[in-house]
């Protein structure tokens, strides 16, 4: 599901520049955004957009979240109005009377406006559609200038990154994985077009689950081929150590074992949402990919 919303999303890309090329504010799928006044109720249907609010200093405006809204913390005392698995509550949300509804794509977004909702939705794919709908949300909320703000923060700090990493003289191939706390000899990991490449990329990486896009199963005989240099673990939150990781016996052999280069991911947040934390995420990858340029 993740990948085919990534594949509406990118298939839209062109949609989206022509419109903003005729300076019609537009969201992630393409549409036309529509408001008079700055919204004053807004419901969030992604983790990712609740930080998006509250960094733009706008939490006394949402009355609604997800179920998953857990950062920052005050976002769990919010009213939650469900989750996209096993399915948002829309009577819940019309109930709160939001002006406006962010949300990543989906099936709730039809059901809303059908209802008449006021739904922008925000789905970024790196972290440049990040900093455009941070921008966005200043423009609907009336927030223009804590988005500039907070924009020219992240972009700081990802040039300080960049700028760092651009001086390596080799990029260490990285398999980054996503879940393979199910099958350990095929675990889920990051492709062409997720977020977890393009941070890799930017840290100064290669991953060698490049060469398709989304994610996806990579066999460990594929894994093997590759010989990455580096193994990084988002899955460390389902239990999966480096210390599992050395005692898979199909693993056993690759040198990155051998020699300790298994990283795990304490806070996944910081690399799986499309949010102000996204840089945090980079900071950490680029310390495991280049512990030679961050003096550690």
């Amino acid at each position: 599901m993740l990948l085919s919303l990534g594949l509406v999303v990118s298939s839209l890309a062109g949609c989206i520049e022509s419109a903003e090329t005729a300076n019609v504010l537009v969201d992630d799928l393409g549409r036309p955004v529509r408001f008079e006044e700055p919204a004053q109720t807004i419901v969030s249907l992604g983790p990712s957009i609740t930080e998006i609010l509250f960094a733009l200093d706008l939490g006394d405006r949402v009355v609604g979240v997800t179920d998953y809204c857990d950062y920052p913390e005050e976002a769990q005392s919010i009213t939650k109005v469900g989750a996209p698995f096993p399915g948002f509550s829309t009577e819940t949300i019309l109930d709160l009377e939001p002006d406006l509804v962010l949300s990543l794509a989906g099936s709730v977004v039809q059901q809303l406006e059908n209802a008449e909702a006021n739904v922008v939705v925000l789905h970024p794919t790196n972290i440049y559609g990040i900093y455009r709908d941070i921008e966005l949300v200043g423009h609907l909320t009336g927030k223009e200038k804590e988005a500039v703000a907070l924009l020219d923060s992240m972009k700081k700090r990802v040039e300080d990154i960049v700028a760092k990493t651009s001086t390596a003289t080799a990029k260490p191939s990285v398999f980054y994985e996503v879940d393979g706390s199910w099958n350990e000899n095929k675990p889920w990991t990051a492709g062409y077009g997720t977020f977890q490449d393009s941070l890799i990329n930017l840290a100064g990486g290669a991953s060698i689950a490049a060469g398709r896009s989304g994610w996806y199963e990579m066999s460990v005989e594929e894994i093997l081929d590759a010989d990455p240099d580096i193994l990084i673990l988002e899955d460390y939150q389902f239990g999966v150590t480096p210390e599992s990781v050395a005692g898979r016996s199909a693993w056993a052999r690759l040198p990155a074992v051998t020699r300790g280069s298994i990283y795990p991911i304490e806070d996944p947040n910081l690399t799986s949402r499309p949010g102000p934390r996204i840089v945090e995420g980079l900071e950490m990858l680029a310390r495991m990919i280049h512990p030679e340029l961050f003096g550690e």
